[in-house]
């Protein structure tokens, strides 16, 4: 009864598919930008492309499983569509062989066909499978070309860059790659934002072009103040910080070592540390040399000059201020098994089964013992 009812519903629904197959294909679900349905032939998904939230429409079969557009041995039928879909096989079809398709499926549909799922007939014909695959590669193609055409157009306009790191192929390759895109770049030394707009706000850099951005970046890696980059690009450009004021001079106060509290985009929490660190004094005035406090500050960067130009990282606007007793940082030795105890993690084989609790602990005690000594002696040395 129940099969019976869904299949009325997704022959109703079918119909106003045949009725604008010049829109395209669509199928039942939607959620954000993930899910195959098209808001031209069901203007209720739009919705969810534009809230997330999802939007789903019970049907009992979907025209565009792959089981049922290809047939018997040709994805799984039982596990739905989420996990067997060709729609994106469909989006080749032209408008008349889409609506074939769907006539096709709806006369099958309506005579009982696919009462038993156990053995399906293609619904494609063989004629509409050569198409696709036709079209497959005639897109292919197309992107090819395409992809030499921006990539002579990258090679142009990054000419001086290319030529002046020519000898480091990684170095070339990473800018061929994301020149002018809006991504980051994680290298062994730092992030290289390649964002045409993230040279903005950069104190001192107001008149970089984007290549000369580009250059400073790289030429920093390695130079700068990684823990307050990690705030930077991870924190939204706040922190919380801890520090002991070493000197105090000329507006300025240094801090022998802050101590950092960040967290990154995906809310997992990270400390880290800078040495040798100077502040504006606003806001410091009423503390002295040995104290100890504890605030939250803006990270920032700028072009620090003295052995050539370097982009590096600094704080501002502390907020929060107040003083607290005197604490142990965390060694270094601290420090360097909390990024080996994430490395682990992301790498361990049973990562998939983890609930709140490591259930391969034999292992990870290993890896924790293995790596801190190879990485132990690779800093001391």
């Amino acid at each position: 009864m129940k099969n019976k009812q869904a299949t009325k519903e997704t022959i109703e629904m079918v119909e106003v598919m045949i009725q604008h197959s010049d829109k395209g294909p669509s199928g039942f679900w939607v959620e954000d930008h993930e899910g195959c349905g098209n808001p031209q032939i069901f203007p209720e998904f739009a919705e969810g492309l534009k809230s997330g939230r999802l939007v789903f429409k019970e049907h009992y079969l979907c025209p565009w499983n792959k089981a049922v557009l290809y047939g018997e041995g040709n994805g799984d039928i039982h596990t739905g569509c989420y996990h067997s879909c060709s729609i994106n096989d469909a989006k080749y079809l032209s408008s008349e062989m889409v609506k074939a398709v769907l006539c096709r499926f709806k006369k099958r549909l309506s005579s009982g066909q696919y009462e038993q799922l156990d053995h399906v007939r293609p619904l494609l014909t063989q004629d509409e499978r050569v198409y696709i695959e036709k079209q497959k590669v005639k897109q292919q193609k197309q992107s090819e070309l395409q992809c030499k055409k921006e990539t002579a157009y990258k090679k142009k306009l990054a000419a001086p860059l290319l030529e002046k790191y020519q000898d480091n192929k990684d170095t070339t390759a990473t800018i061929l790659g994301s020149y002018g895109q809006n991504v980051m770049v994680q290298t062994e030394h730092g992030y290289l934002n390649f964002s045409p707009s993230g040279k903005v706000g950069i104190e001192g850099g107001e008149s970089l072009t984007y290549n000369q951005y580009l250059d400073l970046q790289i030429q920093s890696l390695g130079k700068h103040r990684t823990g307050f980059e990690l705030c930077y690009y991870g924190g939204g450009k706040f922190g919380a910080f801890r520090g002991e004021i070493q000197k105090i001079s000329k507006g300025k106060v240094c801090f022998k070592r802050i101590y950092i509290q960040g967290m990154y985009s995906d809310g997992l929490f990270f400390e880290n540390k800078e040495e040798h660190v100077w502040m504006d004094r606003m806001g410091f005035e009423e503390f002295c040399i040995g104290d100890c406090v504890e605030f939250y500050a803006e990270v920032y960067r700028y072009i620090k000059t003295g052995n050539g130009k370097c982009l590096d990282y600094a704080l501002r606007n502390p907020e929060q201020i107040k003083k607290v007793e005197k604490y142990a940082l965390p060694s270094d030795d601290a420090l360097l098994k909390q990024d080996l105890d994430m490395m682990i993690c992301e790498t361990c084989p049973m990562s998939d089964y983890c609930i709140g609790f490591c259930v391969n602990q034999e292992w990870r005690k290993m890896m924790e013992r293995d790596l801190f000594k190879a990485m132990k002696k690779t800093n001391d040395a």
